[in-house]
């Protein structure tokens, strides 16, 4: 059995004012609601403030000094003044005050929740909706937080309590604050909330990161020329021959020779191939210029510089060209089957990454088709060669 990402506890004490001092429940618990309740030196809130505080850079964060030393609320990082009114709010409250911990494996935990910013925004969001799962108002409640990373497994310590008694009870007068205990449901939703959340956002982390450390492989090559592709859909005829010769075509091939353009020198292998033929077909033009200018013969159709690259162009401009009729069928596909407005997001999410897809399928195509082309144009040139030293008696 597999140990889980994330696990939870919470527990409670009672508020024993009033309450008989010498009634055993009381004995057992008191030293717990001082503790709990900011009643003694070294109190919970000292407790998590004080394992929180070692790693975050309070004056990097916030630009003042004041600010806390790791002990965090809705609102953000506590300073000394707020955690004191924190204190006092404690001291003062007839509540219920919870308490709890969650703690992650290490593996997760330096993962997903290894920073102030990421416990943060775990409690902002999902705290208020467990408060909703255990019947409390998110608005009654007053809670504060730390990330403590004093141990292998990252663990964030809570408490809560309300601001005001809100309940009302069948026969008796007035408003009484919560009980203790809590949904066992709303425990789980909690838990599972919490793993979820943290898993969202890595994800997006994760998109960001990935577009950043990977431009020159796809990164680029998609923001340099995905844009203009996909307005290559929606202005590209509908009828008729979709080739880079073809005469509905001509209008375009700016953009499509700008798209070619932007995947070549998206990647700098691929740039350094197309470079180096670009340099050897223009060495290999001037010599024929330097032997055939002497001699009074039409030489232009010996050329291959320009022939080539408008051949590539030709080629990689045929590609974009299926690569767009791809994309088309596939979000007139997802079209035809969308007959629900609730569901348009989803699909335009799909087709965006059909987009995403077919524009790294494209970038591939590409690079398989230089390849190709490339050899056969040396192999040309070859043979060209050929031909000249024994037009010229170099060879037997």
């Amino acid at each position: 059995m597999s140990v889980p990402n994330v696990n939870l506890f919470i527990g409670y004490v009672d508020c024993l004012k009033g309450k008989n001092s010498q009634n055993r429940y009381v004995k057992e618990n008191f030293e717990a609601r001082r503790f709990y309740s900011a009643g003694k030196d070294y109190d919970y809130v000292k407790y998590v403030q004080n394992g929180s505080k070692e790693k975050i850079d309070f004056v990097d964060y916030s630009g003042n000094e004041e600010k806390s030393k790791g002990i965090f609320n809705e609102n953000g990082l506590m300073n000394e003044k707020q955690i004191q009114e924190l204190r006092t709010k404690l001291r003062d409250t007839d509540s219920t005050i919870w308490h709890g911990v969650i703690s992650f494996t290490e593996e997760f935990g330096d993962n997903f929740c290894d920073d102030y910013e990421k416990a943060y925004n775990l409690m902002k969001t999902q705290l208020p909706k467990f408060f909703e799962f255990a019947g409390l108002n998110p608005d009654n409640m007053i809670w504060f937080a730390g990330l403590h990373e004093n141990t292998d497994n990252k663990h964030i310590h809570f408490s809560f309590f309300e601001k005001a008694p809100l309940r009302t009870r069948q026969g008796r007068k007035g408003k009484f604050y919560s009980q203790g205990l809590l949904y066992k449901t709303a425990l789980r939703r909690f838990k599972v909330s919490i793993e979820l959340h943290l898993l969202n956002i890595y994800k997006e982390i994760g998109k960001n990161r990935n577009a950043l450390t990977n431009s020159m492989k796809e990164g680029l090559n998609l923001g340099a020329f995905m844009k203009n592709i996909r307005s290559l859909i929606f202005i590209l005829p509908e009828k008729g021959r979709l080739s880079y010769e073809s005469e509905n075509i001509k209008p375009f091939k700016p953009q499509i020779d700008l798209i070619v353009n932007s995947i070549i020198h998206s990647n700098k292998d691929l740039k350094q191939k197309f470079d180096n033929f670009d340099k050897i077909l223009s060495i290999r033009d001037n010599e024929l210029l330097k032997a055939y200018s002497k001699l009074k013969i039409n030489y232009t159709d010996k050329l291959l510089h320009d022939k080539c690259i408008n051949d590539i162009y030709r080629r990689l401009g045929n590609l974009v060209l299926l690569t767009v009729k791809e994309i088309r069928m596939e979000q007139r596909k997802l079209d035809y089957e969308t007959r629900n407005r609730l569901v348009r997001k989803r699909i335009d999410k799909f087709k965006r990454k059909a987009l995403i897809k077919k524009c790294m399928q494209l970038s591939e195509l590409v690079n398989r088709e230089i390849v190709s082309a490339f050899q056969e144009y040396l192999d040309k040139l070859e043979e060209a060669n050929f031909k000249i030293m024994k037009e010229e008696g170099l060879l037997d």
